[in-house]
């Protein structure tokens, strides 16, 4: 009888230290959609100390909901709910998110004090730097963001929290993200590393090297992610390549961005001429902005324009038009048409030049959807 009675209180805690976990979760009020097209741009105050403004769009149905909260923290039948809050996460160059030095480690405000403002200014540098001391290019700083709120009964302790998905992850800054570069391609690299726009695969690679079909899918991915804030893209399934598993190629394949030199191989290793580069573009704007004007009218004629292949002749001619993708001594060099070309690597872009590509292409969106019919 002893051991019954002691089996029963021993499944009776268990229950009561098991169920508030299961109804908190349960009943949980609403939900929160993530934050988007998150922006940080390095600036100083007045005082000539740096800072980071860091902005992003809220969703509508949280600035609903949040004005609801303000009118009345006890609209969910009961249930107590504080107003929601913006919290931002850092990354400093090797550190773990919100790990390393920083000013101040409580990166957070209120939706409606951030909404007032416009924009969040993050310090995460001691008080006493000089800006011209700093070089933002020895280092990263990364930023996410997300949405809190806070929430409980009346009488008890506001306990529960709830949290959106994380926005789109921010990078600004270059810590040798090449090994070697041109100095014509300097400035724009710089552009594209504090615009999130160099992927992983080639982070601290030689820039001057011509860039592979996977290279180019990753890069083309990325524009496209960093332009439209949409990230959580499903790779293709099941994967139609036998040469590869690369999960951002798959990605790039799925949104049309890319295709297979047959139906089964990709070629991720083959190197990528200038109007195949021009084709995964104009594929990747037209994602972007697909209603826009994508006529070629007031293009640049080339002296080599007879050696551009047909399916590709309105992509080169409009990726030329835009200024994305520059002639040289009046040719467009589109693809090697000798085996001496071939030889020599006649046409192939390099990293850098595809680097570049990307950078103008970002620059451009507003103009090109602006051109919408």
């Amino acid at each position: 009888m002893k051991r019954k009675l002691i089996s029963f209180l021993i499944t009776i805690v268990l229950i009561m230290g098991i169920l508030p976990l299961t109804v908190t979760a349960a009943e949980a009020p609403f939900t929160l959609e993530a934050p988007t097209n998150l922006t940080a741009e390095l600036k100083k105050d007045s005082d000539g100390v740096p800072y980071f403004e860091l902005r992003l769009n809220v969703p509508q149905s949280v600035r609903d909901l949040n004005a609801r909260l303000l009118e009345d923290s006890e609209y969910f039948e009961g249930k107590v709910c504080e107003e929601i809050q913006l919290v931002f996460d850092y990354k400093y160059g090797k550190y773990d998110w919100n790990e390393g030095p920083s000013q101040y480690w409580n990166t957070s405000a209120y939706l409606a004090d951030f909404l007032e403002m416009g924009y969040f200014e993050y310090y995460p540098f001691d008080s006493s730097t000089k800006y011209e001391d700093v070089d933002i290019k020895s280092e990263v700083y990364s930023f996410r963001a997300r949405f809190q709120a806070i929430w409980g009964y009346v009488g008890d302790w506001l306990d529960n929290q709830i949290y959106s998905d994380y926005s789109n992850t921010v990078t600004i800054g270059n810590p040798a993200y090449w090994s070697t570069a041109s100095d014509w391609a300097t400035p724009e690299l710089q552009k594209a590393a504090e615009a999130g726009l160099i992927p992983e695969i080639l982070k601290n690679a030689d820039m001057t090297k011509p860039i592979t079909r996977e290279e180019f899918a990753e890069v083309a991915l990325l524009m496209y992610q960093k332009a439209t804030g949409i990230t959580d893209i499903p790779p293709a399934s099941p994967n139609p390549f036998t040469d590869t598993k690369n999960p951002q190629i798959l990605k790039a394949y799925q949104l049309g961005i890319v295709k297979g030199t047959s139906a089964t191989t990709f070629d991720p290793k083959k190197l990528i001429n200038r109007e195949q580069v021009a084709a995964m573009l104009v594929r990747t704007i037209k994602l972007i902005a697909p209603n826009a004007d994508y006529s070629t009218a007031g293009a640049p004629t080339f002296t080599d324009q007879a050696d551009i292949s047909g399916w590709a002749l309105d992509d080169c001619l409009y990726i030329a038009k835009l200024g994305i993708i520059k002639g040289s001594n009046g040719k467009f060099m589109p693809r090697a048409v000798t085996q001496a070309q071939t030889a020599a690597g006649y046409a192939n872009t390099s990293r850098e030049q595809a680097l570049a590509m990307s950078v103008r292409t970002v620059d451009k969106i507003n103009e090109i959807t602006e051109s919408s019919h």
